[in-house]
């Protein structure tokens, strides 16, 4: 199964695993809502993908400029972000390996980012001759405008650590210490009063809500005006040849690979 839920002891777990760099299409955003909705019973939901990559974003195929599939696209991004920022869990995001696009939008609407030292976090969008909606709306509360102009602007990959130290992130850790880091904030969030957590967990998310309510369909229009855009079109085209040349390689790329 791409997406594995798993609860115990007021910890929820949701992973994503869509070897070999967690691809999300519209099918795999849409299990994500539901299971992220799914938890609601737990306190904390720790959401994380292979070490390989938390995600490298949405499908190239998804972003194909007509208007039907862009709907759909953008309908289901939105669900899935709603659905981490309205869920009555504490949502951690355990970033390693590329996240990407689509992955580091939902990463961005999480409550806490841990991120690896050498995990890879970007929005490359522009390079597709397209951009992150998602990420038009919720990265300013996150790392303040001028970053977010500059990651959305020129596309540009920056390591955990920098994520960390822009605010994206709460901390960079090394690789094989994320586990750890994670089991202990998990540990710490469900020491706390319940009340008094979820009362500090709704006031921390309402800039992320607001952003979500106001900015993100603002950011919507704007990207439907790219339906027909030839860029757009030639962008999905040469990257699908690209795709079928590594793969007769046996390597796969990413929307972020240069």
């Amino acid at each position: 199964m791409p997406l594995r839920l798993a609860a115990t002891l007021g910890r929820a777990d949701l992973s994503i695993e869509i070897p070999p760099v967690n691809v999300l299409d519209v099918a795999a955003l849409e299990e994500l809502a539901r299971l992220v909705l799914e938890s609601a019973g737990a306190r904390v939901l720790v959401l994380s993908g292979l070490p390989r990559a938390f995600s490298a974003g949405v499908s190239v195929a998804e972003h194909v400029p007509e208007p039907k599939a862009i709907e759909t696209m953008l309908s289901a991004m939105r669900n899935a972000l709603n659905a981490l920022v309205k869920t009555p869990a504490v949502t951690i995001a355990a970033v390693s390996g590329a996240c990407l696009g689509g992955g580091a939008e939902l990463a961005a609407a999480c409550d806490v980012v841990l991120a690896t030292e050498d995990s890879r976090i970007g929005f490359p969008e522009i390079r597709l001759a397209c951009f992150p909606p998602g990420a038009a709306a919720l990265l300013p509360v996150r790392i303040g405008g001028a970053r977010a102009a500059e990651w959305i602007l020129t596309g540009r990959t920056v390591s955990g650590r920098e994520a960390a130290q822009a605010g994206f992130a709460a901390r960079a850790v090394a690789p094989s210490d994320l586990e750890t880091e994670t089991g202990r904030l998990v540990g710490l969030l469900l020491s706390t009063s319940p009340a008094a957590l979820a009362a500090a967990r709704d006031l921390l998310r309402a800039e992320r809500r607001r952003a979500l309510a106001e900015a993100l369909p603002h950011a919507e229009v704007a990207y439907r005006l790219l339906a027909g855009s030839e860029d757009l079109a030639r962008a999905v085209r040469e990257f699908q040849a690209g795709k079928r040349e590594t793969e007769n390689e046996k390597r796969p790329r990413e929307i972020g690979e240069d």
